[in-house]
């Protein structure tokens, strides 16, 4: 349909609430909006007066036809306009991704309660704290806490535990107060250290500055210097721990900043958590250059975050002009999520509008810093192209690597680099199904055949624009051959070792590339030729130890998982190890006498029969 024949498709709409879906020349889904108004929204895409700028106009001119689902209130079409996003995932709306939700720091109850990292807030007596940003985050400050209070780290249950077993080795360095060894902690004691971690997580660290320097000063007028010594070195720790948490307005202040950043080659979006009048935490989303952010856009990006978080502040302030009526539309839906009243406040000035200006130029920031590292990466990749003649920049580059032992359990690993940059979650692992004699060329030939048998538009799948193969000549000629049979033109180049095991040069197959006069390439080579190394590696013993779990070994007496791990790795195979003798078997560190015999009796073998006659058993 031509934009003419759109508009006035679009006049024709009721003007009630609902969702409307854009679509493409090909019928896909590019862009998924809501409105109370269908009629005013839609047309005034088509709209002969519309002026339209950046990614709004490329959507706008890749429209080729709409739909639209009308719905009885707005927050229903806010509510369908989230399921369309999560399930079609259209190129124009801003999106995030489903993940295995936010960590919270969580405190059990009972007599001696323990903290620890989970990821469900459940409804139980015991308190949470975040959520926050990541594992690592979570991680580094609890492990932080429990230093610096002393609290126990391990997995023994209190009391039952207290009395049984030695303490470790956290205790005799001072980093456990030694809960499990008997009379050594009261229950008041302990409390009172939990009360003072729980405190700190609360972000109340002026007040527990406070209370600890009181309890020092009361600890050495009784002389009890040891006492202070401990008290001064746990202020300090809680000083240390402060200063990265900015106090930035009153200590009651728990609420979300919400900054953003957007200009025709993408945009940023930036939340500053806020507890106890603290910055404790940030997250951070990029959106790319297709990716339309706008007030309406950001009611829903928001929605979807807070379902994905898990936790709703009673607060959330947005420095985008976010317009009036989306705002409360957001504050609606959030507070019915949170099951209490939220606010979306857009503040205009005093403290709160500091700290979403802040957020505005963490987004800025943030965004400017990251495309400078991908132009780096770009001049780069450019520089990489002419180097190595190619017709196209390698954006996208798959390095592959088949790895063995001794015939068995061969996997190849795929490795993918975008933009210069290693992109874990796209790797592929390859079991080998046909190859069982450790012919590598062959291996490598199953692995590139089964990974282009897949589409290039299912994601992660894209088809790159250079392959690297572990090898040389005869792995080029193998990985040229697969392409040529499919057929798809994609340079190809066999990385070459010298004999120190580093990489020397590159070759097409007819020549060699040099990379001792290109320190560059030669680093970024080498470090691709060791990640495809690793990640194979780690397939096959993978594979190895899956198959030991699996395999008969387990079930000889004597014999458990570590052993029977043990003795593949000594023998190679287990095919090697069925022809090995007693005396052969008993060499195995861990396996003695009466073992290594139960072992070759298993597998049909005797000390006569392995030494042929010639033992040191045998009798004239």
């Amino acid at each position: 349909m031509t934009r003419e024949e759109l508009y006035e498709k679009a006049r024709l709409l009721p003007a009630t609430p609902g969702v409307y879906i854009m679509h493409n020349k090909s019928g896909r889904i590019i862009y998924v909006g809501k409105s109370k108004a269908l009629r005013n929204r839609v047309s005034s895409y088509f709209a002969p007066y519309a002026d339209h700028h950046g990614k709004t106009l490329r959507m706008v001119d890749s429209v080729s036809d709409f739909e639209v689902y009308y719905t009885r209130t707005e927050m229903e079409a806010l509510v369908q306009e989230n399921q369309f996003i999560k399930q079609f995932q259209p190129r124009y709306n801003i999106k995030l991704k489903d993940g295995g939700g936010y960590p919270y720091i969580k405190l059990s109850g009972g007599e001696y309660p323990g903290f620890s990292v989970v990821y469900r807030r459940g409804k139980d007596n015991a308190r949470y704290f975040g959520p926050y940003s990541s594992h690592h985050v979570a991680r580094d400050i609890l492990e932080t806490v429990r230093k610096t209070f002393t609290l126990p780290s391990c997995e023994k249950k209190f009391p039952q535990d207290i009395g049984k077993g030695r303490p470790c080795l956290n205790y005799h360095i001072g980093r456990c107060c030694g809960l499990c060894i008997k009379g050594n902690v009261s229950p008041r004691e302990y409390a009172t250290l939990v009360s003072r971690a729980e405190k700190l997580l609360r972000g109340d660290g002026s007040a527990l500055i406070k209370q600890l320097e009181q309890d020092m000063q009361t600890a050495a007028d009784g002389l009890n210097y040891e006492l202070a010594a401990k008290l001064r070195d746990c202020i300090y720790a809680v000083k240390k721990l402060a200063e990265k948490q900015q106090i930035v307005c009153a200590p009651g202040v728990e609420a979300d900043m919400v900054g953003v950043y957007a200009d025709d080659l993408g945009s940023a979006v930036t939340l500053l958590f806020v507890r106890g009048g603290a910055i404790v935490d940030r997250e951070n989303f990029f959106f790319g250059a297709d990716e339309i952010i706008s007030s309406a856009a950001l009611v829903s990006l928001l929605k979807r975050y807070y379902e994905l978080r898990g936790f709703i502040p009673k607060k959330v302030y947005v420095g985008f002009p976010m317009e009036r009526a989306d705002a409360e539309l957001l504050a609606g839906s959030l507070s019915l999520s949170a099951g209490y009243r939220v606010r979306v406040i857009l503040p205009e000035r005093g403290d709160m509008r500091a700290l979403t200006s802040r957020a505005n130029d963490n987004a800025r920031e943030l965004i400017l810093h990251k495309r400078a590292s991908e132009d780096r990466h770009k001049n780069f990749l450019v520089s990489l192209a002419q180097f190595l003649s190619l017709e196209v920049v390698p954006e996208r580059i798959e390095s592959y690597d088949v790895s063995h032992s001794g015939g068995e359990y061969t996997s190849c690993g795929m490795v993918v680099i975008e933009n210069g940059v290693f992109a874990k979650k796209k790797y592929r692992a390859f079991n080998i199904k046909t190859v069982s004699d450790g012919n590598d060329i062959a291996a490598l030939s199953e692995c590139l055949a089964r990974r282009f048998a897949h589409d290039a538009d299912e994601p992660g799948w894209e088809y790159p624009d250079l392959l690297l193969i572990d090898g040389g000549v005869t792995q080029v000629g193998a990985a040229k051959e697969v392409l040529q049979s499919i057929p798809l033109d994609i340079p190809v180049f066999g990385m070459i070792k010298d004999e120190h095991h580093k990489t020397r040069t590159l070759t097409d197959g007819s020549g060699e590339i040099s990379l001792l006069n290109r320190q560059d390439a030669f680093v970024f080579i080498y470090k691709i030729q060791e990640e495809v190394h690793r990640y194979s590696l780690s397939l096959m013993d993978a594979k190895r130890r899956k198959t030991v779990k699996k395999s008969s070994l387990t079930e000889i007496r004597g014999v458990g998982a570590k052993r029977a791990n043990d003795l593949l790795l000594h023998f190679g195979t287990l095919e090697a190890l069925k022809k090995a003798s007693a005396d052969e078997i008993a060499e195995v560190g861990g396996i003695n006498r009466e073992t290594a015999e139960a072992i070759a009796a298993y597998f049909g073998k005797d000390n006569d029969e392995d030494n042929n006659g010639n033992g040191a058993g045998d009798t004239p």
